[in-house]
């Protein structure tokens, strides 16, 4: 699993089958808890979902509470969108812009495994990131980025994977049936946030 705090820090942590919540609490996504005895180790996939050096393992002592929300944001990055609305203004800093796509090759577009998509997001830290989508989702998102009129489209990348090469990071990529990328519908808080930028020409 993917756990993040509420200043958006983020770390994988891991949960053996064998191991039993107590009091039958069950963990959704965008639960707020807190998390006693657990232990720390340094992260040494070669796969990883952040680039957090360490992760968490949970343990036959591990207690889970459910918690009141620290702040407005639930999901995993833990964005204040109100914070960088500023950097909207900028037609080369468009939070969330999809800058680049690349077509898949015609000979594999009906073959979901091998229908694959590449494009460059710039994040909430205004970095260029390389993305790779495979499959179901690089045809979901192909039909989206054809179907927009949107001049500013905000997105998440929900448990993609991290791709690692010489040198450090190269690019993200989807997990085949665990990942999802979620647009402006699919989060209110994208949804207030887009309602406060007033209506200007990129």
């Amino acid at each position: 699993m993917l756990l993040g705090d509420e200043n958006g820090v983020t770390i994988q942590g891991s949960l053996n089958y064998s191991i039993s919540l107590r009091n039958e609490i069950e963990l959704k996504d965008g639960d707020w808890v807190e998390i006693l005895n657990f232990e720390v180790g340094l992260a040494t996939d070669l796969y990883r979902l952040t680039k957090n050096k360490y992760r968490i393992k949970f343990t036959e002592s591990t207690l889970f509470t459910k918690i009141e929300p620290l702040n407005g944001s639930n999901f995993l990055c833990c964005a204040n969108f109100r914070a960088i609305k500023r950097g909207l203004y900028h037609p080369k800093y468009c939070v969330g812009d999809l800058i680049a796509h690349q077509q898949p090759d015609p000979a594999n577009i009906y073959n979901t495994f091998f229908y694959s998509m590449e494009f460059s997001l710039i994040s909430l830290g205004f970095t260029h990131i390389k993305c790779v989508a495979y499959g179901a989702l690089a045809h979901n998102l192909n039909a989206f980025w054809r179907s927009t009129t949107e001049d500013v489209v905000v997105c998440v990348l929900r448990l993609w994977r991290i791709e690692w090469g010489t040198g450090g990071f190269k690019y993200v990529t989807n997990l085949q049936g665990g990942s999802e990328i979620l647009f402006d519908t699919d989060i209110p808080d994208i949804q207030f946030f887009k309602a406060q930028i007033p209506f200007i020409e990129f």
